[in-house]
């Protein structure tokens, strides 16, 4: 490690870091859409949560090992962190923009740049580590000695400071090269709008119910599809955080078939927790015994199966994985990055529902931008199975 580096572990210390890093903020090239701040961190994870033990921070002259462990106030460099008019330049920086934000109480800033993101936008390399992609654009080696250390333990070597501060040295470096490549294949506003969808991921979507969720639905009896149904629209009307406490589908399914006339008997059901229980179960098991007493065979169809595969389902799969890799390779980008499982299982969905027509109509963000036309010329000379 060339640059300086050093450890903020007082309240003296923290404001002169706060007036230097402001300082260093405002002599940045006016050319630049905003003055950049170089982050990392490391925490210590275990059962009851993620701690954040380092902070290590430059706005591209001095480097700052913060400890936060040591401090006991921390709101001068808040005001930094929290600048109205400021980027946050990260390696893989998820977990670290989520520990920066919740432990000094600022919100992430409109502009992130996520160096292991940028990368995989330009390359076929997803995930590659920061030492990696130190070499690979800057041909230096860095050493990794403390990687596993705990970082709870005070007091910190000099060698392990040395360590954390070497993971913001060269980051400045890092995003110039890679907003060089990005800058030859026009692809600039891409990088900062996959940085933001991936450290800032948005609201999981609200999850819809209905009998195809069940795969062995077919098996009930018209009482227990009484039951099921019953539990469908319960669930359905639940708010969305509600909905990440109730049990997988499959133990629902499990709740259906049983049909339990009591409480205690829906708790003895296996993958139904107490405190699932105590503020749903009556509820659930009222709910259900009216819908089972009311219901007539007459009101049902026996359900069919689904099949487990399909030929046409083989030959889709296999299209979508030619697809996933020609725009790859032709657009330079690393598939698992761009086109992830969940996206690809979205434009499957989207094929097999409403036709190739509207197969781009899973594509969103900066997806949308990069991909739709080479896709569309890719389709037009090999066209979807559908």
């Amino acid at each position: 490690m060339s640059r300086p580096f050093r450890l903020i572990d007082s309240a003296a210390a923290l404001e002169e870091c706060k007036k230097q890093l402001t300082a260093d903020l405002a002599a940045q090239p006016t050319s630049q859409p905003a003055p950049r701040l170089y982050l990392d961190t490391e925490f210590e994870s275990n059962r009851s949560g993620t701690r954040l033990c380092l902070l290590q921070i430059s706005a591209g002259a001095q480097i700052f090992v913060v400890d936060p462990l040591t401090l006991k106030r921390i709101e001068p460099l808040a005001e930094v962190l929290g600048g109205a008019n400021v980027e946050w330049v990260l390696h893989a920086g998820l977990q670290d923009v989520e520990l920066i934000t919740r432990h000094f109480s600022v919100p992430a800033p409109g502009r992130l740049f996520d160096t292991q993101i940028a990368w995989g936008l330009l390359s076929p390399e997803a995930s590659v580590s920061l030492s990696y992609l130190t070499y690979r654009l800057l041909e230096l080696r860095t050493e990794k000695a403390h990687q596993a250390d705990d970082w709870v333990q005070r007091p910190l070597q000099t060698s392990q400071l040395r360590y954390a501060a070497a993971d913001v040295e060269h980051l400045g470096e890092l995003q110039d090269h890679l907003l060089l490549l990005a800058s030859k294949l026009d692809r600039v506003p891409q990088l900062y709008q996959a940085t933001s969808e991936g450290l800032l991921p948005p609201r999981p979507p609200r999850v819809v119910l209905n009998l195809n969720s069940f795969r062995n639905a077919w098996q009930l009896t018209p009482p227990k599809q009484a039951a099921l149904k019953y539990i469908i629209t319960w669930f359905n009307a639940l708010p969305h955080k509600a909905q990440r406490y109730v049990p997988e589908s499959k133990v629902l399914l499990s709740v259906a078939a049983a049909a339990p006339s009591t409480v205690v008997a829906l708790g003895r059901i296996k993958g139904v927790s107490p405190s699932f229980v105590q503020q749903y179960g009556q509820e659930l098991v009222s709910g259900m015994h009216k819908a089972v007493g009311e219901a007539a065979s007459a009101d049902f169809e026996l359900l069919e199966p689904a099949p487990y595969a399909t030929f046409d389902e083989i030959r889709l799969d296999a299209w979508l994985t030619s697809w996933r890799a020609h725009l790859a390779v032709e657009l330079k980008f690393a598939p698992e990055l761009v086109l992830p499982g969940r996206v690809m299982k979205e434009v499957k969905t989207c094929l097999e529902t409403q036709g190739a027509g509207a197969m781009h109509e899973a594509l969103d963000g900066y997806r949308r931008a990069l991909i739709v036309e080479e896709s569309a010329r890719f389709c037009a000379n090999r066209p979807p199975p559908v």
